[in-house]
């Protein structure tokens, strides 16, 4: 038969416990302490070895239009109808798909293809991606793997133009690191229009213009895909007006050429030309006025369209650099030492002390 046993643990017990450690720790202070400094010590390396994280931060206002059905799509929603359809948020660019715009590899790509110097006569300069391998010493590691890797470039390259596999290769790296590890989209408010766009690398230059191209891009695609309908419209009316405007003055010098002023009365059939020039003018002219009463709706639509990004801060510099603070450092170093300390010598109590 087994008897549990009830051991009663007095508070005298546990202070002479307490005393009794007290005391063989601070026969030990020299190795404790010794301890604590190295990990302090460690610390004040770790902050000048640490590499600086320069970011750069980009926001703007993303214009979501709402149609009238947009009131009628919130209404129904009340009594359990889904007419999302209805509203004007609906569509490529609505919720976070911009989000997943700025991080696609057609826009991360071109943004890596430009000149790092914009200026005139830079046709051999390098790119962005030319830059981000120098940094990160991608080239310095395939060295001993791929020859062709170690000397890859981008200095040649276009976005349009045709690329070689190992170029296309080593951007599709690039733009694959840069989705994880140096680039992030959020918005500042989840119910808010407002995106924010920052990159954070070692090198200031490479973080702000690519984070300076990258919303340009961005901004740029997304005007010309909400656009390109409205803007075809335009151009298709105003080719046709022109062209109607053409045929109505080519008519209108016809009948005056066509005019005779001392008209034979017998010989009436002549004027049958100036009839007929009449009559097409006439038709002309009233397609010509349809047209252009499309064409100034479709302008008005182009015009309504357009405004869709305002852009609120871009990067300037000197860029943040996010690297840990001496202080922040010193102070988790100091703190996590003393725990370690502590936890070492109960530790060694508990070994050379007790049974």
């Amino acid at each position: 038969m087994t008897e549990s046993v009830n051991k009663t643990v007095k508070l005298t017990d546990v202070f002479q416990s307490v005393v009794v450690w007290s005391r063989f720790a601070l026969g030990q202070w020299r190795k404790l302490a010794v301890i604590w400094l190295c990990i302090v010590i460690g610390g004040v390396i770790y902050y000048f070895v640490q590499k600086p994280k320069y970011e750069a931060v980009a926001t703007f206002v993303l214009e979501e239009k709402t149609s009238a059905g947009g009131a009628l799509a919130g209404l129904a929603s009340q009594f359990g109808f889904d007419v999302g359809g209805l509203g004007g948020s609906t569509g490529f660019f609505a919720g976070d798909n911009i989000l997943d715009i700025l991080k696609s590899r057609s826009i991360v790509e071109k943004v890596l293809l430009s000149k790092v110097d914009s200026g005139v006569g830079i046709a051999k300069s390098n790119t962005l991606a030319d830059l981000f391998l120098d940094f990160s010493k991608w080239k310095h590691k395939w060295r001993h793997k791929k020859e062709e890797l170690a000397n890859v470039s981008f200095v040649n390259c276009t976005p349009t133009n045709q690329h070689t596999l190992v170029q296309d290769s080593v951007l599709f790296k690039i733009y694959e690191a840069l989705c994880k590890d140096y680039l992030s989209t959020d918005r500042l408010n989840k119910k808010g229009s407002i995106i924010r766009v920052s990159t954070v690398s070692v090198n200031n230059i490479f973080s702000k213009y690519f984070t300076e191209r990258l919303v340009y891009e961005a901004r740029k695609m997304y005007i010309d895909l909400k656009t390109s309908i409205a803007a075809s419209n335009v151009e298709r009316l105003q080719q046709r007006a022109d062209s109607l405007l053409a045929i109505i003055n080519a008519k209108s010098y016809q009948q005056a050429s066509l005019q005779v002023l001392d008209l034979n009365p017998a010989r009436k059939n002549e004027i049958v030309p100036v009839e007929l020039s009449q009559r097409d003018k006439t038709i002309a002219m009233a397609v010509y006025s349809e047209v252009m009463k499309n064409l100034e709706v479709s302008k008005m639509t182009l015009s309504q369209q357009m405004p869709i990004i305002q852009l609120l801060d871009m990067p300037k510099f000197p860029l943040d650099d996010q690297k840990k603070s001496i202080a922040l450092i010193m102070a988790i170093c100091g703190g996590g030492g003393l725990v370690l300390v502590l936890f070492f010598s109960v530790l060694s109590y508990r070994n050379q002390v007790l049974p």
